[in-house]
């Protein structure tokens, strides 16, 4: 309801329904989205990289500002906040982010291109930690294939959470998918708006860069690709 409530707040303001309006044709998102080419949705090559669970944009707005050179698309599925996630991108005139609303699963495991993204950040995904709602976890075995498909050679998943035993959970399953995980700090632990709050909480925050495993990873792509 508090969702609901936010999202009738949002719509009420006629500047912010104008710019979501503008936001929705400017990203394309006035019509179902079935494929992903960052190309086209940047209208230049660049490096790409991904936010899965973007909130209102704390890490990535700042984090577009900061590598202008690199393109960033940012994924949320929530829809009272990803209506705030759009008018921010929309007022930041960054012409290297963009932001979809989708469940990033069926995005990154059908729609973005083989081998296309530099880097993903997964930040303090939700656990679901009763036994009877696991199936809506983020991480499974498909989305770990599904990162492993679309993540480019040196490319890198970022992750941070809160929740011990869900950090251990993702890392068998990275690893199963042929990742390895190194001591790298994702730069976006100090930048979400829910790192900075379990920082100051004094809450220990379980991260990692993930990469995958040298020739493995190369076979990996290659049976992905030729299942299709």
């Amino acid at each position: 309801m508090a969702r609901l409530r936010k999202s009738g707040r949002i719509l009420k303001d006629a500047s912010r329904r104008a710019d979501l309006v503008r936001a929705q044709a400017q990203f394309g998102l006035d019509a179902p989205v079935f494929s992903l080419e960052p190309d086209r949705l940047f209208a230049r090559a660049a490096p790409l990289e991904v936010e899965i669970g973007a909130g209102k944009g704390d890490f990535i707005l700042e984090y577009a500002r900061q590598f202008p050179e690199r393109n960033f698309l940012a994924i949320e599925l929530g829809g009272s906040v990803y209506q705030w996630l759009a008018i921010c991108c929309l007022r930041s005139g960054l012409p290297n982010l963009r932001a979809i609303r989708a469940d990033a699963r069926p995005v990154v495991n059908l729609m973005l291109p083989r081998a296309g993204v530099s880097a993903f950040h997964i930040y303090f995904p939700d656990p679901w930690p009763k036994s009877r709602h696991s199936k809506h976890r983020l991480f499974n075995p498909s989305l770990a294939g599904g990162l492993m498909r679309s993540l480019e050679p040196g490319g890198c998943v970022y992750l941070a959470t809160d929740v011990e035993w869900y950090f251990h959970d993702i890392v068998a399953l990275l690893g199963e998918a042929g990742f390895t995980i190194n001591g790298d700090r994702p730069p976006g632990v100090a930048r979400t708006n829910f790192g900075r709050k379990f920082e100051l909480a004094g809450r220990r925050i379980h991260a990692g860069c993930f990469q995958p495993r040298g020739d493995e990873a190369a076979a990996n792509r290659g049976s992905a690709y030729a299942n299709g």
